[in-house]
């Protein structure tokens, strides 16, 4: 008898045990089963049982599940549960040629199972142990039986998308293509199931085509002006067909699955190559809209209805979901790129002028059709208050609904006053007809108002005029019973959408509506949680000051139980609408008695959010974004000026959160972060130097032994931000902390700790402690001449100067000069006298320090370090100290030809001429952001929609581009601005990374080019023999800089 027939035999009697009811018998099968898994013939006996027709049917698909464990646990360790007893080369060879076999099979759910056998090998074995893979799938592809080109593409769906290369894939273009082209263009021998994974493939290679596009430009221009054009003749040959008879069979929809590639690669062609797809552009546009007009009824029957038959979907056992709103989607993510192409933003711009008539409404009226809420919509949103926040706020989400707005925002941005006037006649036919299908009793009557609202929702707030619907179209919608949640909520929400449209009036009472849900019993949720977002976006108002905070107290009250109640999105929500109602009016509403029971509140929120992280085994908080919305309600509570409000909050959260840093073990550090990082919190609200009495006592002996026993780089940056606040609001509180159990001062744990930081060990070291340096700034600033400090500032600076000879990244490098260079500022001549008398290894203290510092003073980040920089070098330039006339540092890098193989060297040069060269470089820094400012930085940006002709070349790609220029001129000159500041364009603007009290320091509003000019104008007149030597060390335009500067 056969071997492996008997090894198959085997295999199939253990399978058919594994079903036996008996669980004696059930449990020795699978037994049974694991011990021939360690066989490596065991994976040529199930290629067989799943490839020999002598089997039954059932059984062969059976043994899927075991093929796949086999597979992932026995094949390669290329896997990651790879276990062990690989099957040898030879092995190895005979499954896979069963497998292939099995690729041909009469039965489609044996064909699923040997692909995805097949494909799933082929992730660790090609191209080295079966090279020859890829043309024997084309040379399937080529053949005659449908059975095989399905199972062919079964292979090549899953492999042209995680195997191939986008070199392996460019040389087998040519002769791949011309074969999945003639599969799709033959639907009476090939399934529409097979076309749509032919068009899948064709998807990848187009993306393929686009990533490699500026490696080899020419032979993928040849490409798609070769290929292109055919496929998308084929393309529209197939949009031509009556979509309608692809929904008419009550067995399956398998034409659907087909629509959906077909879009898929409209879309991709539209987005990666426009210029290709130009000319016949608005012929796939009608088509998508064509799509889009014929199946909305059935659309509506099955999904929208409320009581629609079930869709019957597809015979697809791929997993891939081919109903109607996946459809839509697609449709309608072509039509989003599409609006970003110049054709269309031609066709909108004229349509625009006619009146938007032909283009833009109805699209719009499509659109938002296509965006009613499911059945199943309801069903789900009822009962998960989240669900139906996640689909409202997650922007990013790819739902029908989702898209459809999408679309409306693309059309906007490209014509904002037509579209918002397009929709407002479209908004307002809908709400007739939605009447009239109320008064017909059509159940569903309130879906396309709601949509409808909801589009008009995500339009800019002063280009869509609001004014008539909320009058006359959104009171009644609020007064609605608890049968209609959803419209009900969605009036709300419209209203505090465009509240800045309300009449005084209406605005007061638009909020008591509000109000008055959130403290109805009776209210469903959806009802809430409209009423919580909408209560966020009139309190986001400053102009609702006035209305909103007479009833603060009361909407906080009406806030605080949802806190313990709603759970993540929904709880994220809540914590905003508090967030924004305690921020009205600077919180000067809030009281003791309200603080007390809120705090309570946000503590169990908390607590219980950082136990969940621990439940599910994170090292990170559950919700990150919830955390941040947490410590910005802390801040502003804690900033509130009422009397016994900060007290409060101190007093309730305070305890808690040392306990919490103290009790969390080793593997809890992101308790510990999110801890630290509240209690922070509370620092940032309070004034300066009103910490309270006792809050550093509470807070600092379980700050101070956290810090100085974990390794954790985030803890450590967090407490480091938490000393700093200490140290900026209330210093005497840190100078004057005694620790209970030995006895050290508040400043020697300080100090401690910045030694274990500065101790090298390895490159980690220094990302615990970059924020070093700001620490010992504020240090140094508030407690500088205290005589606590004094006595150890030598040790500090020692330890700075002595750590800079082996620090690597220039973060670290920063943290360590800045606060040595602010003390040269401060008291010049003492600190040079120590790094005089001191020696690091082979060299002074002074050369180690003025080394480093010209080496890295043009990469410090920051306003006012950038400043302290240049004003301290000016004042150490100025000591007449033989130490620094003698030392030479590190100057222009020597250029040598690019062919040598030398390492990069440096002139040396004088210290003072160094020091010349940053200052210089300072200099015309400051002049050309002051030009920079003078001229204006919101320039007008502009780009042609006319592609020049006769530069073929370069036009190729302009349209890809344009995909990107979808921004108004406003937004693009923000984006300038953003640019700008992100480069420091103007020094004398206070950096975002600067704290206010750096921001507020002398340092910060000195006019550094005056200083400058006066600098080198102080040193031309008191030395101008020597100042005239230094400037010959420069280099020609610096020279240039330095004169002007002198003679003026």
């Amino acid at each position: 008898m056969d071997p492996n027939l008997l090894t198959g035999d085997l295999v199939a009697d253990a399978l058919t045990a594994s079903l036996n009811p008996d669980p004696g018998t059930r449990t020795a099968a699978e037994a049974r089963l694991d011990q021939l898994m360690l066989n490596g013939e065991t994976g040529v006996a199930l290629a067989t049982l799943l490839t020999s027709p002598q089997y039954d049917l059932v059984l062969r698909q059976i043994r899927t599940i075991l093929q796949r464990k086999f597979v992932l646990e026995r094949w390669s360790p290329f896997f990651p549960n790879f276990k062990g007893n690989a099957p040898n080369p030879e092995l190895k060879d005979r499954i896979r040629g069963l497998l292939f076999n099995g690729l041909s099979d009469p039965a489609r759910k044996i064909r699923t199972s040997a692909g995805f056998a097949l494909s799933t090998t082929a992730q660790s074995d090609w191209p080295d142990d079966c090279p020859d893979l890829l043309k024997s799938l084309i040379e399937l592809l080529s053949g005659a039986s449908p059975d095989s080109v399905d199972g062919a593409m079964r292979v090549f769906a899953e492999f042209i998308k995680s195997e191939i290369s986008e070199e392996q894939l460019l040389p087998i273009l040519r002769e791949l293509l011309p074969v999945l082209i003639g599969i799709l263009g033959t639907p009476e021998k090939h399934s529409a199931l097979t076309r749509s994974r032919v068009l899948s493939v064709f998807n990848q290679c187009v993306q393929v085509l686009w990533m490699v596009k500026d490696q080899y430009p020419d032979p993928v221009k040849e490409a798609i002006d070769s290929i292109l054009p055919e496929w998308l003749n084929a393309l529209k040959i197939l949009l031509d067909l009556d979509p309608a008879q692809d929904v008419s069979s009550g067995d399956n929809w398998d034409g659907i699955a087909l629509r959906i590639q077909i879009f898929k690669v409209v879309e991709r062609i539209t987005y990666c190559f426009p210029r290709a797809i130009s000319q016949g552009l608005r012929v796939f546009y009608n088509s998508a809209t064509s799509h889009l007009e014929k199946l909305l009824a059935p659309h509506q029957t099955y999904y929208v209805a409320t009581d629609g038959p079930t869709p019957p979907g597809s015979s697809d056992d791929s997993g891939e979901t081919t109903l109607l709103p996946q459809l839509g989607s697609a449709i309608l993510d072509f039509i989003k790129s599409a609006t970003r192409t110049k054709a269309m933003k031609e066709w909108v711009l004229a349509d625009e002028k006619e009146g938007g008539n032909q283009v833009i409404a109805p699209l719009l009226s499509l659109v938002i059709a296509w965006a009613q809420m499911t059945s199943e919509d309801e069903v789900e949103w009822a009962s998960d208050p989240n669900a139906f926040l996640a689909d409202d706020i997650d922007e990013e989400s790819a739902t029908l609904r989702n898209v459809s707005f999408d679309v409306v925002v693309a059309v906007e941005e490209i014509s904002p006053e037509g579209t918002a006037l397009a929709l407002q006649g479209v908004l307002q036919r809908i709400i007739q007809d939605s009447n009239n299908a109320r008064l017909g009793g059509n159940a569903g009557w309130w879906k396309l108002m709601e949509a409808g609202l909801a589009a008009a929702g995500s339009l800019e707030e002063d280009e869509f005029d609001a004014k008539p619907f909320l009058v006359d179209v959104i009171p009644p919608l609020l007064n609605l019973g608890g049968d209609l949640p959803f419209i009900q909520g969605r009036g709300f929400v419209f209203a505090s959408q465009f509240s800045d449209q309300l009449p005084s009036t209406l605005f007061a009472q638009y909020l008591q509506a509000v109000v008055a849900a959130l403290e109805s019993p009776s209210v469903s949720m959806p009802v809430k949680v409209s009423a919580v977002k909408a209560m966020q976006n009139f309190a986001g108002k400053s102009e609702a000051k006035d209305v909103i905070v007479p009833l603060a107290a009361r909407i906080c009250n009406d806030l605080t139980p949802f806190l313990l109640s709603a759970t993540e999105d929904a709880l994220t929500l809540v914590t905003e609408a508090l967030l924004a109602v305690i921020e009205m009016g600077d919180s000067e509403w809030l009281t003791p008695e309200l603080t007390a029971p809120l705090v309570t509140s946000l503590m169990e929120v908390w607590v219980k959010n950082v136990k969940g992280a621990a439940a599910h085994r994170n090292c990170a908080v559950e919700d990150p974004i919830l955390l941040s919305v947490l410590t910005d309600v802390f801040v502003a509570i804690a900033r509130c000026p009422v009397p016994g409000v900060y007290q409060a909050i101190v007093t309730i959260a305070l305890p808690s959160l040392a306990s919490a840093i103290t009790q969390a073990t080793q593997d809890q550090s992101w308790i510990v972060t999110s801890a630290i990082d509240l209690a922070t919190s509370l620092m940032r609200g309070a004034p300066r130097g009103q910490l309270g009495d006792g809050f550093f006592n509470l807070l600092g002996p379980a700050l101070f032994t956290c810090l100085l026993n974990t390794e954790d780089r985030e803890v450590i940056q967090n407490g480091i931000e938490c000393l700093t606040l200490v140290i900026r609001k209330g210093c005497d509180q840190l100078l004057g902390f005694v620790m209970p159990q030995s006895g050290e001062s508040g400043l020697t744990l300080l100090l401690r700790l910045v030694s274990s930081l500065l101790t090298p060990a390895t490159s980690e070291s220094e990302a615990g402690g970059l924020f070093v340096g700001d620490m010992l700034v504020h240090l140094l600033k508030n407690a500088g001449k205290a005589p606590e400090l004094q006595p150890v500032t030598p040790d500090l600076i020692t330890a700075l100067v002595r750590r800079m000879e082996t620090a690597k990244t220039a973060t670290f490098m920063q943290s360590l000069i800045i606060p040595v260079a602010y003390l040269v500022h401060t008291q010049r001549d003492d600190v040079l006298n120590l790094l005089d008398s001191l020696t690091v290894g082979s060299a002074t203290g002074i050369a180690v320090f003025a080394n480093a510092w010209c080496e890295n003073a043009d990469t410090f980040q920051g306003a006012w370090a950038t400043k302290l920089s240049t004003v301290a070098l000016c004042n150490m330039f100025l000591s007449d100290r033989p130490s620094l006339t003698s030392l030479r540092v590190k100057g222009d890098m020597i250029i040598r030809p690019e062919t040598s193989n030398v390492p990069t060297e440096y002139e040396m040069i004088p210290f003072h001429v160094k020091v010349l060269k940053l200052l210089v470089s300072e200099l015309q820094q400051s002049g050309e952001n002051a030009l920079a400012a003078a001229q204006g930085k919101g320039a007008k940006v502009d780009k042609d929609l006319d592609v020049d002709a006769e530069d073929e070349d370069a036009a190729d790609w302009e349209e890809e581009e344009d995909l990107f220029q979808g921004l108004k001129q406003e937004e693009l000159g923000f984006l300038s601005d953003y640019i700008d500041a992100a480069a420091g364009e103007d020094d004398n603007s206070p950096s975002q990374g600067d704290d206010e009290d750096l921001r507020d320091d002398p340092i910060s509003q000195l006019d550094l080019k005056t200083h400058l000019i006066g600098f080198f104008r102080q040193c031309a007149q008191s030395n101008p023999e020597g100042f005239s030597q230094l400037v010959e060390g420069l280099k020609v335009e610096e020279t240039l800089i330095v004169r002007k500067a002198v003679s003026g």
